[in-house]
């Protein structure tokens, strides 16, 4: 039975309580989620079985911003509609994202090429359009926009301000945008600029494979196909690990390297669980290479078991965090080449592939990174600083790790657990409300 969350002049729930459940996420210091309940033009709930414990709701927006919510907003949003609507031990609330009911009496959206641009530009002109037309020259001014002639605000507020942004390109009005939604908030401009910002960032080109967790020699390479950019590897790849599975939009999960890992290395009758744990003493192989024998483990061993006991703690849908990756790919050592090559950095400790093409490098700094016998070396430092750079050109996000925060292993679990936490609820992985906490 569907519980539609409405009245019958069409408004209902959503109308009477969407600003109420708004500001319940904003005392929780949820900002985001409460500016993509603005995008939601309508609700429809279906009541739960009798006995049931759970009300699914279903929030319709439009198609374009459908992306933008993520599986983390939607919990914050239940949990607040958990708090507003239900009484004592009522059903709780399951949110899930749709885009809106087609309306056949409804003007069709913009289509075609350049249709972000030219939503853009109307969003702005509707979102300046409740300023009084004897203010909009001077708010125009104010935005840096030009000024016209002192009628032609009065005859059309709109046409003034789009006949002044006609010539703007995207990134103009990304940037003016982003300006006039703190001043004039328009759900539907902020909405936008989100989905540009999600297009603009992240590494454009086009995922092909993953050598990583080398646990020997180093793999020798050759391009087997110039044409469609093909490598195979020749030598030593019973040390290393490729993943070559296509990446969807939303990253690589470590559910879908054990799906991998259990098809492909695994015997036919291994569930996930085992799966997985074989998965994990493989890449540990991998960890710490070259490191003196200790009691204690490696930095970056605790660094991988620290996040794989997140991964326990609240499931496999969360990014994997890949370890030895090679990055790049120079078929000399550096003996051979007796100099430093065209591509430094070879292989990274730790790459995170998110949702969105984002792509996250995480980097320990030993001493050999930035000091030559224990001497500081400006020389090195400003060659990892380089390289960062390159990275950061190329779309990705390189976080780094010193060495010395490794001292203590106790000290290092609770710092790394800490920013691994903070990190997935940036992206959206996690809620507020799942940090330092662990499933019941």
């Amino acid at each position: 039975m569907v519980d539609m969350l409405r009245d019958g002049d069409g408004s209902g729930f959503w109308s009477r309580e969407l600003t109420t459940l708004s500001e319940l996420l904003l005392q929780v210091g949820n900002q985001h989620a409460a500016r993509l309940l603005s995008l939601v033009q309508d609700a429809d709930a279906v009541a739960p079985e009798p006995g049931g414990q759970t009300r699914a709701v279903t929030l319709r927006v439009r198609p374009i911003f459908l992306d933008l919510f993520r599986p983390a907003d939607l919990e914050a949003i239940a949990a607040q509609m958990d708090k507003m609507m239900s009484i004592g031990d009522g059903p709780r609330h399951e949110v899930t994202v749709a885009a809106m009911l087609a309306d056949p009496f409804a003007k069709p959206e913009l289509g075609g090429a350049g249709t972000l641009t030219i939503q853009l530009r109307e969003a702005i002109a509707d979102a300046l359009h409740p300023v009084r037309s004897y203010d909009l020259p001077q708010v125009c001014r104010a935005f840096g926009l030009d000024d016209g002639e002192g009628e032609e605000a009065h005859y059309s507020k709109r046409a003034y301000v789009r006949s002044r942004i006609s010539h703007y390109t995207q990134d103009q009005l990304h940037e003016l945008g982003v300006q006039v939604v703190e001043e004039h908030y328009l759900p539907q401009l902020w909405g936008l600029l989100q989905v540009l910002a999600g297009k603009r960032s992240g590494v454009g080109s086009t995922f092909k494979n993953l050598i990583f967790a080398a646990d020997g020699p180093k793999p020798e390479l050759v391009l087997a196909d110039a044409v469609s950019n093909t490598i195979e590897i020749v030598a030593n790849a019973q040390f290393c690990l490729v993943y070559d599975r296509p990446l969807g939009d939303s990253g690589l999960t470590w559910a879908d390297l054990v799906t991998w890992w259990r098809e492909t290395h695994a015997p036919t009758d291994v569930n996930d669980r085992t799966a997985a744990n074989e998965l994990y003493y493989r890449l540990l192989r991998s960890l710490d290479a070259g490191r003196i024998a200790s009691p204690e483990p490696g930095p970056e061993t605790l660094m991988f078991q620290t996040y794989v006991a997140l991964l326990k703690d609240q499931g496999f849908q969360l990014p994997a965090l890949v370890p030895q990756v090679y990055l790049h790919y120079d078929p000399y050592t550096r003996a051979q080449r007796k100099a430093v090559g065209p591509l430094p950095r070879q292989r990274m400790d730790f790459l995170m592939l998110l949702r969105g093409r984002r792509r996250l490098v995480i980097e320990i700094d030993g001493v050999q990174h930035y000091a030559i016998e224990g001497k500081a070396s400006p020389r090195l430092y400003a060659q990892m600083v380089a390289e960062d750079r390159e990275l950061y050109l190329a779309g990705y996000e390189v976080v780094r790790f010193g060495g010395d925060e490794f001292r203590s292993s106790d000290d290092a679990r609770g710092m790394l657990r800490e920013f691994f936490e903070r990190l997935l609820t940036a992206h959206g992985y996690l809620s507020e409300n799942q940090q330092g906490t662990s499933p019941s």
